[in-house]
C-alpha cells in the first residue's frame, strides 16, 4: 500500500493458506508466513517472491527481518494434527537456506524477533526464551508464566 494515497502497489501472491505475519525488511524486501507451513520473501519493488522458505511442520505464526536485513526469524506452533514443530527457524536471506533451527519450546511458539544489535533471539510459548544468534543455542529461559505469553521482543536500548 502507498502510504502517499492509501493505493495497493502490489500483491504479493502465493500463500496458499491465511497469513499469520508480514513486516518489511530495513532494506526493499517484505516476510510473511502462512499457515500453510512457509515463510517468503518478496521484492518491494516489483512485489515478486524472491525466496520460499521451506522447513517448518506446522503453522508459521511470526517472521520478522534481522536489524540488518541478511536474516529472517521464524517460529511455528503445534496443532492437533502436528504435535512437533514448536521451533523457532533462522535463515539467510541471501539463499533462503535454514541456518539454525532453535528447540526447546513445549508449547506453540507464538513469536520471535532479533534484539537490536541482531545478537539476539527472543521468542515465547508458556516461557520465554533467549537465543544466540552466532551458534542458536538458548542462553536464558524466562520461567514463570502461568498462560501464554503470545509475543515478546527487546527494548531498543
Amino acid at each position: 500500500w502507498s502510504v502517499k494515497d492509501g493505493k495497493s502497489t502490489h500483491t504479493l501472491s502465493g500463500h496458499t493458506s491465511c497469513v499469520n505475519s508480514a513486516s518489511f525488511s530495513p532494506g526493499s524486501q517484505v516476510v510473511s508466513c502462512s499457515n500453510d507451513r512457509t515463510v517468503r520473501l518478496w521484492s518491494v519493488h516489483d512485489g515478486k517472491a524472491t525466496h520460499t522458505l521451506i522447513g517448518h511442520a506446522d503453522i508459521v505464526k511470526s517472521a520478522s527481518f534481522s536489524p540488518n536485513g541478511s536474516q529472517v526469524v521464524s517460529c511455528s506452533e503445534m496443532t492437533e494434527q502436528c504435535d512437533y514443530d514448536r521451533t523457532v527457524r533462522m535463515w539467510s536471506v541471501h539463499d533462503g537456506k535454514a541456518t539454525h533451527t532453535l528447540s526447546g519450546h513445549t508449547s506453540i511458539v507464538t513469536s520471535a524477533s532479533f534484539s537490536p544489535d541482531g545478537s539476539q533471539v527472543v521468542s515465547s510459548d508458556n516461557t520465554v526464551r533467549l537465543w544466540s544468534v552466532k551458534d542458536g543455542k538458548s542462553t536464558h529461559t524466562l520461567s514463570g508464566h502461568t498462560e501464554w505469553v503470545y509475543s515478546a521482543s527487546f527494548s531498543p536500548d
